[in-house]
């Protein structure tokens, strides 16, 4: 389930929206992609601990 903060905007949500319709629409029409997602994720695998004991705070 998902809820949305007050501070979000309808134009965010709309985005949002069209996003998980586009997702739908794929696991309808070819299941497996889903399984392989994400295809081009910008990094590979987070280090989580590196991440919590020194987090990148600039972007």
């Amino acid at each position: 389930m998902i809820e949305p903060t007050e501070s979000e905007s309808k134009e965010t949500l709309d985005l949002f929206i069209d996003a998980m319709r586009q997702i739908a629409q794929e696991a309808r029409e070819c299941p497996d992609c889903l399984h392989e997602a994400p295809q081009f994720p910008k990094v590979r695998r987070l280090d989580e601990t590196l991440a919590a004991r020194s987090p990148c705070l600039k972007g």
